[in-house]
């Protein structure tokens, strides 16, 4: 950076009228031998002391006009009738820009509220969209709390921070999910209650704190009350027949030796449902039957762990060949884990919840001596309760959860997510984790209590109907068709055949008894659809 003496010496130079002589050498020889020591003088010579006071004007001026546009932003954000925020694409902590918008600026989309501002939003920011033709459009906009952005006010600076702290706004592409930002290791952000209320008034907001940027990790606090950690355990204990705990099995129920708890499911007592409503609300993700895979509630005793693995899918062969599984080009995945914790356990007891693939921890935590005599060498166990000491670990506090994304904020399988159970050294773990999907799930067939759904085509041609990749026909345009199904029940909607691409699906709800599902055909949103001057 130039420093102001440099500015000062360079201006000078630039004013100073006699700059024209320095090339025409005097013929007295004392002027060439004064010429001669002011052409190797680094600096220019002295100036005559009005131009001098002329040059420190022009520096002074120059300085505070941009100075001056540096606190314009500040200065519009003041004024009366708008507002200054920063604009950050989704789950980025760099590259933010300062936005200042007034009322008028902000446009209503009734049909799809906030998503006429996340549109107007991508002209000021690139968003990212993995293999997605750019320019990006985001269609959603969520607040640094995880509000997710409809209406002006909620733009303008939270009062409890003050006026000057701004908002951060974080643009998420079309068809993909909000992503919380790290922003820094430590860092906390209290979500807002509109957004998820807290487990327990006596237990303080639901505050989320960033552990790794990549992999996407956080550590949530009162996200689960006591009562209901003790109800949950209660009623898995309670579960009698095909419903009751049981050992822990992996992909088409293989039981293995790479994990060795015990679990039983629950997605029907009061408990497991406000846990999974919460931890959909938690991820700003939309609840449906169809995005989640239930609510496992696990077990472990000393000696009982889970190997490195990940949550997402990938198709392999003779297996989910046909299914997409990025949802960067429309296709869905395990999006987001949560992992409650329903017990507490000192570091010493083991239980962690551990990432190898993220970045070493320093300084590195001691094994206890227990865990090291516990295991053979060279087995999983042993390999990853030396990573619980050293790796980026959860620890298993009561009340608390890991938050982790199996996906990246543009849309892509993140491998670094990898996670393992680290082997139980004393006492019982109790956790409770749920999956949860961007879109429908891929999965086995679930049937429950009959339901009745109606099916509306609103499009302008014939929509073909799917179930579980079956043939299940044609609605034409302008048709409403009456189905006898059941409860998880999922179907998909194509144009073009059965083969097309899949552009809707409905997962059958448990309620209500009657569900209506409006087929439309898919709006394409483009930046060219804001003017400038909407802006």
């Amino acid at each position: 950076m130039t420093t102001p003496r440099t500015i000062l010496l360079e201006s000078a130079k630039v004013f100073d009228g006699r700059t024209r002589d320095y090339s025409t050498p005097s013929n007295n020889e004392r002027s060439r031998k004064s010429h001669a020591r002011k052409m190797r003088s680094p600096f220019p010579p002295r100036q005559p002391f009005a131009v001098v006071v002329v040059v420190v004007a022009v520096t002074v001026i120059v300085v505070l006009a941009a100075l001056s546009r540096g606190e314009s932003a500040t200065a519009a954000s003041a004024s009366p009738g708008s507002v200054t925020f920063t604009l950050f694409d989704n789950g980025s902590s760099k590259g933010g820009v300062d936005v200042t918008l007034s009322p008028s600026d902000f446009r209503e989309s009734p049909d799809a509220p906030g998503e006429s501002f996340a549109v107007d939003m991508s002209r000021r920011i690139r968003v990212s969209k993995y293999n997605a033709t750019e320019p990006v459009v985001a269609t959603k906009a969520f607040r640094e709390d995880g509000e997710h952005v409809t209406e002006y006010r909620q733009l303008e600076p939270d009062s409890e921070e003050g006026e000057n702290v701004r908002r951060r706004v974080y643009l998420v592409a079309d068809g993909l999910e909000f992503v919380w930002p790290f922003v820094s290791l430590g860092h906390r952000q209290v979500v807002s209650p509109s957004v998820l209320r807290p487990a327990s008034e006596d237990g303080g907001p639901v505050t989320i704190e960033s552990m790794s940027e990549t992999p996407r990790v956080f550590r949530v606090h009162n996200i689960c009350s006591e009562d209901e950690a003790r109800a949950l355990i209660e009623n898995a204990l309670s579960l009698t027949g095909d419903k009751a705990i049981k050992r822990s099995t992996v992909g088409e129920d293989d039981v293995t030796e790479t994990r060795t708890s015990e679990n039983a499911w629950d997605s029907e007592s009061d408990a497991a449902k406000v846990l999974i409503t919460r931890s959909f609300n938690l991820t700003n993700i939309e609840e449906t039957a169809g995005k989640r895979d239930g609510l496992q509630i696990v077990r472990y005793y000393p000696g009982q762990g889970y190997n490195t693995h990940p949550d997402y899918f990938e198709p392999s062969r003779g297996v989910a060949e046909d299914f997409d599984f990025n949802p960067y080009s429309g296709g869905s995945n395990r999006f987001a884990t949560v992992f409650v914790y329903l017990n507490d356990l000192a570091d010493e007891d083991g239980g962690f919840t551990v990432f190898p693939r993220a970045p070493s921890i320093v300084p590195k935590r001691n094994v206890p001596d227990e865990a090291l005599n516990m295991f053979q060498p060279h087995t999983w166990q042993s390999r990853v309760t030396e990573k619980c000491y050293s790796s980026l670990a959860v620890p298993p506090k009561l009340g608390t959860a890991a938050l982790f994304y199996s996906i990246t904020p543009d849309g892509r399988v993140d491998p670094s997510s990898h996670h393992a159970a680290c082997p139980l050294i004393r006492g019982v773990k109790w956790g409770a984790n749920i999956w949860l999907w961007n879109r429908q799930r891929y999965g086995e067939i679930r049937t429950g209590d009959p339901r009745t759904l109606l099916i509306s085509n609103e499009a302008d041609e014939d929509v073909y109907i799917t179930w579980e990749r079956r043939d299940n026909g044609v609605v034409p345009p302008g048709r409403t068709v009456h189905m006898n199904t059941f409860e998880f029940h999922r179907f998909k909607a194509h144009f073009d055949g059965y083969k097309g691409k899949a552009f809707d699906e409905y997962t059958v709800e448990s309620e209500p008894h009657e569900q209506s599902w409006a087929i439309r055909r898919p709006r394409v949103i483009t930046i060219e659809d804001t003017t400038n001057d909407e802006l």
